[in-house]
């Protein structure tokens, strides 16, 4: 019967007993919120039962309905307190069968033997429990929405990195291409400087074999006359035609170099040009790496200089290291590293070597040389051990895997500072631990690392 009654109140659309439900012209009822949606879903307004058209866009309420509805679900609401086989009020709770029992429960063989609990007691345990739960559900999803944040500000980030990275990519094939026009406009003018000058002096060469060959055509032709000439005349003009033979000139030579260089202008041209190239390229042995870079500091555009200045727009990305005043370097490899960094006047400063464990990356070890207060430190002991009559104005970094050390030294001055061997809690180059060089300033002035030549790069491999 209770069925039945059920059935009764049920939409025909959702088949869910009538929320807030309304009669059609046909006399038809649906709840408010499915007629609005059939009707939306076909265009029109008719019932979905008869097809009648329904002139009014609010159908009225249907208010006797809803009172059955609303008294019906009061009663299912009352019936769950009360047990269905003893018709007594629920006030127990079976852990072995994990649900609600009356007195009457308790006292029959279907509990026998299993442990019971006041239901109250057993709801103020789950509310807990739930309410633990929630909490953790609710962290989650705060952890989710700051992610989401991060995402979008690493979004927004990468748009700006993008024009960055162009700019300068852009900037330095301008200024190879600038080297390269100049070296070709400079090549090509010497072989037209050549070319014209070697071509003038051909011009001048053959000018004068020119005029020789003249002189030499018109004493032939002087010649042959007094020879057929009669006796007398032959004498008379013998003495000056052998005076002009004996004065011939000079027998011509054959110009040696006087083509073009070739081999000068385009032989190892690409590789001239390259050492030529030397002169104006640098390397740079540490390029410091923007995505760990501190809030408070900013680095030039070749990411081979930072300082200290107003607090930069970054996203919080994983990367990035927790001090707004520190950065990274590219991450270091198994062997030898060396690399210099001109401190100049900066009076707040730390520089060496970092390692951590990505899956624990704000576990940072480092090893560093600080300068601050007017006091040098290595790690957090004074460094009393050396007379610095002047302040150091370009540290040296000497990082060695193979020996688990660390040492600095002055580079100008080739003073040595402080070196340690067999670091006690050094990193396996395996796995998830990296390396790193190190740089953290307060101070406007930049801390810079030293380029090196081509040719010190070979040296330093």
């Amino acid at each position: 019967m209770a069925g039945q009654i059920e059935d009764d109140l049920q939409c025909p659309s959702c088949m869910e007993i009538f929320k807030e439900p309304v009669i059609l012209p046909c006399s038809h009822s649906f709840c408010r919120s499915c007629v609005q949606r059939w009707w939306e879903e076909r265009g029109d307004r008719t019932c979905p039962v008869c097809r009648e058209k329904c002139h009014s866009t609010e159908p009225p309420l249907n208010l006797a309905l809803r009172n059955v509805c609303e008294a019906f679900s009061k009663a299912s609401l009352e019936s769950r307190d009360v047990c269905k086989l003893h018709g007594e009020k629920v006030k127990l709770f079976c852990l072995d069968h994990q649900e609600s029992a009356c007195v009457g429960c308790r006292d029959s063989k279907l509990h026998a033997g299993h442990k019971l609990c006041p239901l109250d007691v057993v709801v103020q345990d789950c509310r807990k429990t739930l309410q633990e739960g929630l909490q953790r559900v609710k962290e989650r999803l705060g952890e989710l929405k700051n992610i989401r944040v991060s995402c979008s500000e690493q979004a927004e980030h990468i748009k700006v990195q993008a024009e960055q990275v162009e700019r300068k990519i852009k900037k330095d094939f301008e200024e190879l291409r600038g080297f390269l026009r100049l070296e070709e406009e400079a090549k090509l003018a010497a072989v037209r400087e050549e070319a014209q000058r070697k071509s003038q002096m051909m011009k001048e060469t053959m000018e004068a074999l020119a005029r020789d060959q003249a002189v030499l055509s018109d004493l032939i032709r002087t010649t042959e006359e007094r020879l057929s000439s009669d006796q007398v005349s032959f004498m008379n003009a013998y003495q000056t035609a052998m005076s002009r033979i004996r004065q011939l000139p000079e027998k011509p030579k054959q110009l040696r170099a006087a083509l073009l260089d070739e081999v000068k202008h385009v032989g190892n041209l690409k590789f001239t040009v390259w050492e030529r190239m030397k002169e104006v390229v640098c390397f740079t042995p540490v390029i410091l790496d923007p995505n760990t870079a501190g809030a408070a500091l900013s680095l030039c555009q070749d990411l081979t200089s930072v300082s200290f200045k107003v607090r930069q727009q970054r996203p919080k990305n994983p990367e990035r290291l927790k001090r707004s005043n520190e950065v990274l370097g590219r991450g270091l490899e198994s062997g030898t590293h060396v690399w210099d960094v001109e401190v100049g006047d900066n009076a707040d400063w730390e520089l060496g070597v970092a390692w951590w464990d990505t899956c624990l990356p704000h576990t940072l070890f480092k090893w560093i040389i600080r300068f601050h207060n007017g006091e040098y430190k290595i790690l957090s002991r004074p460094l009393g051990s050396q007379n610095l009559r002047e302040k150091l104005q370009r540290i040296r970094v000497r990082v060695d895997t193979n020996e688990k050390s660390v040492s600095f030294s002055e580079s100008l001055t080739k003073t040595e500072l402080h070196a340690q061997k067999n670091i006690y809690n050094w990193p396996e180059f395996s796995g998830t631990m990296k390396m790193c060089p190190y740089f953290s300033t307060s101070n406007e002035t930049p801390l810079k690392v030293a380029p090196l030549t081509i040719g010190a790069i070979t040296w330093s491999e």
